[in-house]
């Protein structure tokens, strides 16, 4: 399954891996995680933290050698870590209120570095 699907099963937004560390608040608590992926709607974070689905979070998220940028985002997904660490934990955040010019580094850098 997909990070964010529509009702069609298609994703609104193409998806690049992004291996960077994101730092997030849920409620002003600061958590650590390492992104997975990230595409114009929102991103995959790796991470062990008990965050339920539907929380609002504050991001921060680095751009390799581009910008950072601090984003609302809406957790749509957790994945628990299966068995033996064969499927790491993690959260699906969709973007709450990224502005125009985040999207459009986002998409140039998804451009670049999309899933083949």
């Amino acid at each position: 399954m997909s990070l964010f699907q529509t009702n069609q099963g298609q994703r609104e937004y193409s998806r690049a891996p992004l291996p960077v560390p994101v730092r997030f608040y849920d409620w002003g608590r600061p958590f650590d995680g390492q992104a997975a992926e990230i595409g114009g709607g929102g991103l995959f974070v790796h991470t062990e933290a008990p965050i339920a689905e539907g929380a609002l979070l504050t991001l921060r998220v680095t751009l390799p050698a581009s910008r950072s940028f601090t984003v609302l985002g809406r957790v749509v997904r957790t994945v628990r870590g299966g068995w033996a660490r064969l499927r790491r934990a993690g959260l699906a955040i969709q973007f709450v209120d990224l502005g125009a010019t985040d999207r459009r580094a986002i998409l140039d850098y998804v451009a670049r570095h999309r899933f083949a």
